[in-house]
């Protein structure tokens, strides 16, 4: 979703910069135009000696199905291939353009062989390429680490004539509920499983049917049964990879947002589509409550069909500039999430925060996953651009500060260098929508102060009152040419002294290069 300045902010800028030209930063490139668009594929194939035939029936196919991967992406794909008996072997990690090397292996390498009785270790194939399983501890091969992308939609193709038996050569209850879980795991990342079963024995039929369905029917895939002999199944692949049906939940930054990508509207911070409340019930929205157990409600909206699919919420200390990983969350820190199937017209994820962390205050950050509902663009280190891309994913930062008149109220903001850049000049710009009658003062501290002032020292609006502390123009005011160096992290502590009752709202906004990176809107409550 979408980022830039609100009106007041660009007023704010205008008025305090305009002898410096500041460069906009570049839009996103559009995704390529494709049926399917960016793909990430595994193959997940039992090669015991029972499935000879399924094997013979996949080399004949196998062209024809990367073909088909290839042409549905746009060229814009990555394959893996991974195969099972009673241990797990890794052939092809995720990587793009990687088509000559899975045909190839399937072509001329791939056979039926060994595997000793059934069952097979089908179970833990699927938690090593969903889960990216390192081969330490485990009878597997090597690494699965590549890259599942936010951007692309995610397939894993399983094929067995087996019941799922971990590592022992047993099946058991244990089994069954492994298989379930990587299935709730594959629907947390977005991942269909799609699964064909080839019955070379119809013994144990009523067990694996029910598993595999469950794969598919919990990811949002399908489910296909092969001829014994294994005719079909590379038939039954290619039906598989023609499933990209789209759905599209967004969640809005503002209360114009429509669900455009990127989103050409305003602020990316302050979404209307999260709150925090007591408990499940609907309320009006409040500061969380440290110590105790609060549930981030997120509003997701549905103009497409019936879509399944997780919620994820983050927290973050209050502020901009913040950086996304895919594999650490970088800044943000996992509070919880929601599977569930959102409606035409959308529902309200509820997500519980159990033991809130003090100070309790926060930035909370909502993303949507869904197989059938991939980012638009690839996330990336700034969490303010992959906001205003993706309509997938919505910020709240909003602080409420009570206090009482010429009683000094703190509250914080956190800001960095989310540019992926070694360095780069930062702009903090205070604006008020509704200024706070008194004083609002803020404290850099030692280091930022320093940095401040190596940066030439530039401020519009402010007046120094303490060591390195500014009281500030409640109207506007900014601090200019903040040098910050990639990964770093500094909280400057806000102080509000109304001098009179009132129900007040400040906007302080970390800018880089003109382009809004983050802020909080500071709601300032004052009674006598």
């Amino acid at each position: 979703m979408r980022s830039s300045p609100r009106r007041g902010v660009l007023l704010a800028v205008a008025a305090l910069v305009a002898s410096t030209t500041q460069a906009t930063a570049p839009a996103a490139a559009a995704p390529v135009a494709s049926r399917c668009g960016p793909l990430d594929v595994v193959f997940v194939l039992d090669d015991t000696g029972s499935m000879g035939g399924a094997i013979a029936n996949l080399k004949t196919g196998v062209n024809a199905i990367v073909d088909d991967v290839v042409s549905a992406s746009g060229g814009d794909y990555q394959l893996g291939l991974v195969t099972f008996k009673d241990d797990v072997t890794v052939h092809s990690d995720l990587a793009p353009g990687n088509a000559a090397a899975v045909t190839g292996y399937v072509t001329n390498t791939l056979a039926a062989g060994a595997g000793g009785s059934e069952p097979e270790a089908s179970d833990e194939a699927l938690n090593t390429v969903v889960n990216n399983r390192a081969a330490a501890g485990r009878p597997q091969n090597a690494d699965f680490a590549g890259t599942w992308r936010s951007n692309a939609m995610k397939f894993v193709v399983l094929v067995t004539d087996a019941r799922p038996g971990g590592f022992d050569d047993a099946h058991g209850p244990t089994d069954v509920a492994n298989a379930a879980q990587w299935a709730n795991d594959a629907l947390a990342r977005g991942i269909k499983i799609s699964p064909v079963h080839v019955p070379t024995s119809t013994a144990h039929s009523p067990v694996i049917g029910p598993i595999m369905q469950n794969y598919a029917t919990t990811t949002g895939g399908l489910y296909l049964q092969a001829s014994a002999t294994g005719e079909g199944t590379a038939d039954s692949i290619r039906k598989f990879l023609t499933d990209c049906r789209r759905t599209d939940v967004f969640v809005r930054d503002q209360v114009t947002d429509t669900g455009a990508e990127p989103n050409p509207n305003g602020t990316v911070w302050n979404s209307p589509d999260i709150k925090v409340c007591p408990g499940l019930a609907d309320c009006a929205g409040i500061q969380p409550v440290v110590g105790a157990t609060n549930y981030v409600h997120v509003k997701l909206n549905n103009l497409s069909g019936s879509a399944t699919g997780t919620l994820k919420v983050y927290r973050t200390p209050a502020g901009g500039g913040t950086t996304w990983n895919s594999a650490t969350n970088g800044d943000w820190v996992f509070v919880g999430q929601q599977a569930l199937t959102v409606p035409t017209g959308g529902v309200v994820a509820k997500v519980p925060w159990a033991n809130v962390p003090g100070p309790g205050h926060f930035c909370l950050l909502a993303r949507w996953v869904s197989a059938t509902d991939p980012m638009t663009f690839a996330e990336g280190p700034n969490t303010a651009l992959n906001t205003k891309n993706n309509n997938n994913i919505a910020w709240k930062n909003l602080q409420t500060v009570r206090g009482r008149v010429l009683e000094p109220v703190r509250s914080w903001f956190t800001l960095g260098n989310a540019t992926g850049r070694e360095e780069v000049r930062t702009d903090l710009v205070l604006t008020g929508e509704k200024p706070v009658a008194g004083a609002v003062v803020i404290d850099l501290g030692r280091e930022l102060f320093e940095r401040w002032r190596a940066g030439g020292g530039k401020a519009e609006g402010v007046k120094q009152v303490g060591e390195t502390a500014f009281q500030v123009d409640p109207r506007r005011a900014a601090l200019l040419g903040v040098p910050l160096r990639a990964g770093e992290r500094f909280t400057a502590e806000l102080t509000f002294t109304p001098e009179a009752p009132g129900d007040y709202l400040v906007n302080l906004v970390q800018l880089v290069e003109g382009e809004d990176h983050g802020g909080v809107a500071y709601r300032v409550i004052t009674d006598r």
